[in-house]
């Protein structure tokens, strides 16, 4: 049943974010969450807005929206941009199935009367089921995603999970590493307790990765202030607290953090945000294989269910990992030039699906990508 739906477009956020505050009976991806889309809006990305289906006076779907420049396009997309992934918009879940496509167009119109200076709505990265519930915000169309989630399940246990690649090897590696680390002035892993630390790991972080993407030639998505202190307050205020909602840990070798990763707890799943490694004399000694084998380890002791590593296809990530879950963007113009740009997105995916899914392609490009870094460096 549809039809009787009403489209509402909340530009006050200190009205709107209560309603995200997402109870038993809401179902949400995690970059819809408050805490995500306040400290979004706080610190990186003032122009917000939630675009919501009402049934009466009951929200029955919100849609939290950023509005950004590219080029001479202004777009509307989930508050994260890049950083937001596997998005889910938020559903009343005894509603959820009278949404219906006439309902999401109405909703795109809505967007459109409201803030005419955007030129398209691009929605990117979305799962199509969460909870057992359909996205409906897929009815405006959907293309893949050049880039899938790859996930490993732990409920066989890590043994198993080891299995999965080699496990002999996996620990004989292990115990060499851990050799290494002794000899070079001891180790330990630490996970951020207090505001502190999780902000000292994250500027770690920061930085180390700075490096990585200058040196590939790859553009820093954390170079922005705002995105920085997102991160900041977003991990900041979690750190210590109980239950688990964003993490973030070290491993450290002889005082100095050489592998950092950050990772969100949401409707029982565990997965890494973000990690960098420190490319130092120790980079031989994989560090970030070295955090994962132990993060993984803890993971199956808390029983945890599913460990994600979060968009991006990598052999390292390959290597643990059985699930692979496809994403989906969703993209529709409201002038010529919106429409123009989702043609030209749409073709951009194309070409790089393809080139992703041939793995000496790839591995080229990537080649070409680093060297073009690093030519000015040494001309």
């Amino acid at each position: 049943m549809t039809g009787s739906l009403s489209p509402r477009i909340l530009g006050d956020m200190s009205t709107a974010l209560p309603l995200l505050d997402a109870p038993d009976h809401l179902v949400a991806g995690l970059p819809q969450s408050v805490a995500w889309v306040r400290n979004w809006h706080a610190h990186a990305n003032a122009d917000c807005l939630v675009a919501a289906l009402f049934n009466g006076e009951t929200p029955v779907l919100l849609l939290p929206l950023e509005v950004v420049k590219s080029g001479s396009i202004r777009l509307a997309r989930f508050p994260g941009g890049t950083h937001a992934n596997c998005n889910f918009p938020v559903l009343a879940r005894d509603h959820a199935g009278r949404i219906g496509r006439s309902d999401i167009r109405e909703l795109a119109h809505a967007i459109h009367k409201a803030r005419p200076d955007i030129d398209a709505l691009l929605l990117a990265r979305q799962v199509d089921v969460l909870d057992g519930l359909s996205n409906p915000l897929l009815h405006i169309g959907k293309s893949g995603n050049p880039n899938p989630v790859l996930a490993a399940s732990l409920s066989c246990g890590f043994d198993a999970v080891l299995d999965r690649s080699n496990a002999k090897r996996k620990r004989k590696k292990h115990r060499q590493h851990a050799r290494r680390y002794e000899e070079a002035g001891g180790y330990r892993i630490v996970t951020a307790s207090s505001s502190a630390e999780a902000i000292a790991m994250l500027d770690r972080f920061f930085a180390v990765k700075a490096e990585r993407f200058a040196r590939t030639g790859v553009t820093d998505v954390f170079a922005d202030a705002g995105v920085r202190e997102f991160f900041r307050s977003l991990f900041g205020e979690a750190a210590g607290k109980k239950p688990d909602s964003f993490q973030i840990k070290a491993l450290e070798v002889a005082g100095i953090s050489r592998a950092i990763i950050g990772k969100s707890y949401w409707m029982g799943d565990l997965t890494v945000e973000f990690g960098g490694i420190a490319e130092d004399d120790l980079v031989s000694a994989s560090p970030g294989e070295f955090l994962f084998f132990e993060d993984i380890m803890q993971a199956c002791r808390e029983s945890v269910a599913i460990y994600s590593f979060g968009i991006g296809d990598e052999p390292y990530k390959r290597d643990w990992c059985d699930i692979e879950q496809p994403l989906y963007d969703s993209m529709t113009g409201f002038t010529l030039r919106g429409r123009a740009y989702a043609v030209a997105f749409r073709a951009r995916n194309a070409v790089a699906t393809a080139i992703k899914k041939n793995a000496r392609i790839w591995a080229v490009a990537k080649k070409l990508r680093g060297l073009r870094a690093g030519g000015p460096q040494h001309s």
